[in-house]
C-alpha cells in the first residue's frame, strides 16, 4: 500500500485489534478528525503520511472544537502536572513500524532521547515505508528541547517532506519557543512553506501545560496504578492552540508487538469526543509498547538503552 492511498479522509478502523484494541467512543468513529459532516472550522487536516504520522500525540488526539457549534461547552476541569517519575534515559532509542487500521505498514519511527546540558533533546523520526518506485519517501522530524526533570518545554523545530499533486517533495519547516514572564507561559510559533515567509503566532498557555511532542516521553512518567487518573493541558505548537486532555489507568494487560510480549499498563486518554489508548511497558524505562492513535497504530520493533 502506497503513502499515497492514505491522502484525503481518514477511515473508520475496523473491530479492535486482537490482543487488545483501544477503547473507543462509539458515538464517534474513531477517524482522524477528517473534514467533514461532525468536523468543525479547528480540526486538524490530514494530509499524507508526513501529516499523518506528524499527527502522533495530541495533534492526533484533539478533539474538533465547540467552535461554531450550537453547543454549550463543558465545564473546564481542573488540571495538574502529570511528571512523578524520570524514566527516560539518555542515549535511548525506541523504533516503530507505523500500520494502518488494516495492518499494513506504512511507515517506521523512531524515538530518541540525548542529554543537552541541563536539558534533553526529545526526537520523532517518520519515513515513508513505501514510497512510489522513483520517488522520494515523504518524511517528517520533530525536535523538542525540554527541562531534564519536568520535560517543562523551551523550544522545538519540524519539518516535513510532503509529496505534492505532481510527485514532487515540498518542505515545510516549524520552529517554536517558550517563554515565561510575569507567571504566564508564552508560545510563539514561526511557520513556513516551501520557502514562502514565516507566518508567526504567539498564545497565551493555561496552567500546567506541556508540549505536545513530548507526550510519548510524559505518559512514561506517571505514577502507574490501577485506577489512576489525570488531566493536563497539551499544547499543540504546530496550529498553535491548546487542549484538556483527561487520562486514566484501568489496568494492566499483556500486550505482544514484533519487540517481543510485555506486560503493560494501559492508558486511556480523551479530549472531547476522542479516544485514544497507549500502552506502556509496566518494568523501566516505561517505553510506550503500542500507540493507537484512533488512525494509525505504533508497536515497538526495537529498544535500544545505553550501556
Amino acid at each position: 500500500m502506497t503513502i499515497d492511498a492514505l491522502r484525503g479522509a481518514a477511515r473508520p478502523l475496523p473491530p479492535p485489534y486482537a490482543g487488545g484494541g483501544s477503547e473507543r467512543d462509539l458515538s464517534h468513529p474513531p477517524t482522524l478528525f477528517p473534514r467533514g459532516k461532525g468536523a468543525s472550522k479547528h480540526t486538524p487536516a490530514v494530509r499524507g503520511i508526513a501529516g499523518r504520522i506528524a499527527l502522533l500525540g495530541l495533534v492526533a488526539l484533539l478533539a474538533p472544537t465547540l467552535a461554531g457549534c450550537n453547543v454549550a461547552a463543558p465545564p473546564r476541569e481542573t488540571t495538574s502536572d502529570t511528571i512523578e517519575a524520570r524514566p527516560w534515559v539518555p542515549g535511548e532509542r525506541y523504533d516503530y513500524a507505523v500500520s494502518d487500521g488494516r495492518g499494513n505498514v506504512v511507515g517506521q519511527g523512531v524515538l530518541t532521547t540525548t542529554r543537552d546540558g541541563d536539558g534533553l533533546v526529545l526526537e520523532q523520526r517518520y519515513v515513508e515505508a513505501n514510497p512510489a518506485a522513483g520517488g522520494a519517501a515523504t518524511s517528517d522530524t520533530i525536535v523538542l528541547t525540554v527541562d531534564a526533570s519536568t520535560l517543562r518545554p523551551r523550544a522545538g523545530r519540524r519539518e516535513t517532506q510532503r509529496r505534492d499533486a505532481a510527485g514532487a517533495l515540498r518542505a515545510e519547516r516549524t520552529a517554536w519557543r517558550y517563554a515565561d514572564l510575569d507567571g504566564v507561559t508564552r508560545l510563539t510559533t514561526q511557520r513556513e512553506r516551501d520557502g514562502s515567509a514565516a507566518i508567526e503566532r504567539t498564545i497565551v498557555l493555561r496552567a500546567h501545560a506541556s508540549d505536545n511532542e513530548a507526550s510519548l516521553w510524559a505518559w512514561r512518567a506517571l505514577a502507574f496504578a490501577e485506577g489512576y487518573a489525570r488531566s493536563y493541558v497539551a499544547a499543540d505548537p504546530h496550529e498553535p492552540g491548546q487542549q484538556t486532555v483527561s487520562l486514566r489507568v484501568p489496568r494492566r494487560e499483556p500486550m505482544t508487538v514484533p519487540a517481543g510480549t510485555f506486560s503493560t499498563w494501559r492508558v486511556i486518554l480523551r479530549s472531547g469526543r476522542a479516544v485514544r489508548t497507549a500502552w506502556v511497558n509496566v518494568d523501566a524505562p516505561h517505553q510506550i509498547v503500542r500507540w493507537d492513535n484512533g488512525d494509525l497504530v505504533f508497536e515497538l520493533t526495537k529498544s535500544e538503552l545505553p550501556r
